[in-house]
């Protein structure tokens, strides 16, 4: 098995625990078929069970793989169980109006006119240190209030997309929903006008209201 960390398991580790059981019990398997499917000796596996000291991630691969899921979805379910907010900072939000704007940051073009791409997104936050599949990301776009919406992940999906990170984490910031919709309606217009997409940057300080008042004046000429 290889070299394993030392000393009890801390809060974290036993939300794994709890989330690792969760899984278990969900999937209709006891403690021993996941000890042997997860090629684990039993004494290895319950004094991690209780705490005496923490699975590696090597160990979460390998459950992960025993119970059919992928190593993200036991972090997400742990993330959902006890208080883990001081490791994985969790917005408390209007589930469906997040995905709402979520939606709306997905059709629209990037700042650099390229198209969202989920797989890019994907790429580009796993670089920033945060781990996010389809499936999570399925869960936010249907507003799942389930599923705990983790900061970090706005946080990329802002960077990713070049959208203001108050649109996704103060949904009560009137002024950041006019702004940022204004831009998506003018990004989109500058697409279907065939203009060069870096214009999108340059667009500064202008008011959403002469934002929508240039997209209309793109949408008509493009209608010509």
């Amino acid at each position: 098995m290889g070299r394993r960390s030392q000393g009890e398991a801390g809060a974290w580790s036993m939300d794994l625990v709890r989330a690792i059981s969760t899984l278990r019990d969900a999937a209709g398997m006891t403690n021993q078929e996941l000890i042997e499917r997860s090629e684990m000796s039993a004494s290895y596996f319950y004094g991690r069970l209780r705490g005496a000291a923490p699975f590696d991630a090597n160990d979460i691969e390998k459950l992960a793989q025993a119970l059919g899921t992928h190593p993200h979805e036991i972090s997400r379910v742990a993330a959902s169980i006890g208080d883990a907010r001081e490791i994985e900072p969790i917005l408390d939000a209007d589930a469906t109006e997040l995905a709402r704007r979520l939606s709306a940051v997905s059709r629209a073009p990037r700042l650099d006119g390229s198209a969202f791409d989920v797989d890019g997104l994907v790429s580009e936050l796993a670089e920033r240190g945060v781990a996010l599949d389809r499936d999570e990301w399925a869960t936010l776009l249907a507003g799942d209030s389930s599923t705990p919406i983790r900061v970090r992940v706005l946080e990329g999906v802002g960077a990713y997309a070049g959208v203001p990170t108050a649109y996704l984490l103060d949904l009560d910031d009137a002024a950041a929903v006019e702004a940022a919709e204004a831009n998506f309606e003018f990004r989109e217009a500058l697409k279907a006008s065939g203009a060069d997409s870096v214009s999108a940057r340059a667009v500064g300080e202008i008011s959403p209201a002469a934002l929508r008042a240039i997209a209309q004046t793109l949408r008509s000429i493009s209608a010509q």
